[in-house]
């Protein structure tokens, strides 16, 4: 019943917009507050009179105000009215009031739950495309940062190869200078030895001038180039030492981007709890169909492909004993997209379903056509240009008449008797989706079974997988040919088989494209 709800809450809230819409254009806001005074003045009237005991007449003074409330504005003093709807209907022993007033109390606080869902979502794209754009960037700084590094390093290295030259010339020069100053010894004790002999004693002295003004002109070269080196060496030190902190604040800037994406994937798997609590459990299919299987492979954290089944037996305690008691339902879906796109959408194919199999429509192409009509108006196709839908493979077992009844919206049917495959192909139109028009209809097949059958629904991830040495996709054709060959085998080994060998086709090069789903089942 609460899974069911949600399709009929996006109805009701659409109605609630619409009508919203219409107050707005013809109504003054004055006359939104004065509906929200009445059914206030309603609500504490209706407690009034529940103290006094008169339980029966607030029910009655309640359910007078329930058109107001949805009008009003104020989805919380609806919840309200609600809540005490069941209160007091569980007071006078009202029991079928009080379930359809709870249900209409649970579909509200679904919805609240749902478009706080919607908010996350468009919330984790958002950061996750920052992400993305943070990351190009960074890794663009980190690219550029790392080529200037190293011009750096070639123009430091050639500026030591020139350092270590000088440093030898330095050495040449400092051995020049010594020798000169030996010379100088030498000359001066010449000088002082020809003192007495010389005549012209101003030209010996300007020659030792003139020697002195030499080396003293080359230390002052060296001590000048010295310097110069020093401080070119210091500054290409400083400039490597800011790369390195720039280098720094990239990293520290990496590892906040980092932290964002766990946020972002810690939500996402939130999600996937969300969406496994939503799916049928696997051990009710195994009781259904003693041999059977689900391969369910998402993409992403959450998948856009779902799978649902139904006893209608279980769901129909009021048809019992009758010959729609011997059926059940089994849908492989595909919808548009994958991850937290598609997961959204199988939330609605899954809810709509319910609700149609609620209705008591059990034919498939009838149940096709019916949620085709529902996902067009949940999705408002008919007013804005959405194009979300899904394909469908959908089978009816009646184990009474010993027939299968299929219908498809682009997904196909293969089943296998006395070691013969058949195909049975579905509609070339998907449900909802791009297609314009308001009404489908679809082909129903009925095939019957007599002795141990073997049926297979699946979406169009497997065969769409690229991979193998050529890196083309697997093919439909290659996987009916492995269904045929393995069909005899128990059912979790098929299993077994179906996933060892789509992964080896994929390999370590090829990543997974789509959602992957095949159920099987035998029925006998």
């Amino acid at each position: 019943m609460r899974n069911i709800g949600l399709f009929i809450f996006l109805i009701t809230l659409f109605l609630f917009q619409s009508a919203e819409g219409a107050d707005k254009k013809s109504s003054s806001g004055k006359e939104v507050q004065d509906k929200r005074s009445i059914v206030i003045k309603a609500i504490e009237s209706a407690e009034l009179h529940a103290k006094s005991g008169k339980t029966k007449k607030a029910i009655t003074e309640l359910e007078k105000i329930i058109e107001t409330a949805k009008t009003c504005g104020d989805e919380s003093l609806l919840a309200k009215t609600y809540e005490l709807l069941v209160e007091f209907n569980h007071k006078t022993g009202a029991r079928k009031k009080e379930e359809e007033y709870t249900y209409w109390l649970n579909l509200i606080k679904t919805a609240a739950e749902k478009k706080q869902l919607e908010k996350q979502s468009r919330k984790d794209e958002l950061e996750m495309s920052k992400l993305r754009e943070q990351t190009l960037n960074a890794e663009w700084v980190k690219e550029q940062t790392e080529e200037e590094l190293n011009r750096q390093t070639d123009s430091l290295r050639k500026t030591k190869d020139s350092l270590d030259l000088l440093d030898l010339k330095n050495k040449e020069h400092l051995a020049q200078i010594d020798l000169l100053k030996k010379e100088r010894e030498i000359e001066d004790l010449k000088i002082k030895e020809q003192e007495s002999r010389l005549k012209n004693q101003e030209l010996v002295i300007k020659e030792k001038d003139a020697r002195h003004r030499f080396i003293t002109a080359i230390i002052a070269s060296l001590i000048l180039g010295i310097i110069t080196l020093s401080i070119l060496a210091y500054v290409i030190y400083k400039n490597l030492r800011q790369k390195r902190q720039y280098s720094d604040q990239i990293e520290k800037q990496l590892g906040v981007i980092k932290h964002q994406h766990d946020n972002i994937t810690n939500s996402i798997n939130y999600a996937q709890k969300i969406q496994n609590a939503m799916l049928p459990n696997e051990s009710s299919y195994e009781h259904l169909f003693e041999d059977s299987f689900i391969l369910f492979k998402p993409k992403d954290i959450v998948s856009g492909d779902f799978y649902w089944f139904f006893n209608v037996n279980d769901g129909d305690d009021r048809n019992e004993g009758g010959a729609e008691n011997n059926k059940v339902i089994v849908v492989a879906a595909d919808c548009t997209g994958h991850g937290v796109p598609g997961a959204l959408m199988s939330m609605v194919g899954y809810n709509l379903l319910n609700m149609i199999v609620y209705n008591k429509i059990y034919e498939p192409h009838l149940i096709l056509t019916e949620l085709n009509k529902n996902v067009r108006s949940a999705l408002q196709q008919d007013k804005n240009d959405n194009k979300d839908g899904m394909d469908m493979a959908l089978c009816v077992i009646n184990r009474k008449d010993k027939t299968i009844e299929f219908a498809g919206a682009k997904n196909p049917l293969i089943v296998i008797k006395n070691g013969e495959l058949e195909h049975l192909k579905g509609d070339k139109h998907p449900i909802g989706g791009s297609q314009g028009q308001a009404h489908r209809d679809f082909t129903k097949h009925t095939v019957s079974y007599d002795g141990d059958t073997h049926i297979y629904l699946f979406s169009d991830g497997y065969e769409d997988q690229f991979g193998g040495p050529e890196s083309k996709k697997f093919m439909v054709k290659n996987l009916k040919d492995l269904l045929l060959k393995i069909h005899r085998e128990p059912f979790s080994k098929q299993k077994d088989i179906l996933n060892k060998t789509i992964e080896a086709w994929k390999g370590t090069k090829e990543k997974q494209i789509d959602d992957i789903l095949i159920m099987g089942m035998k029925v006998n």
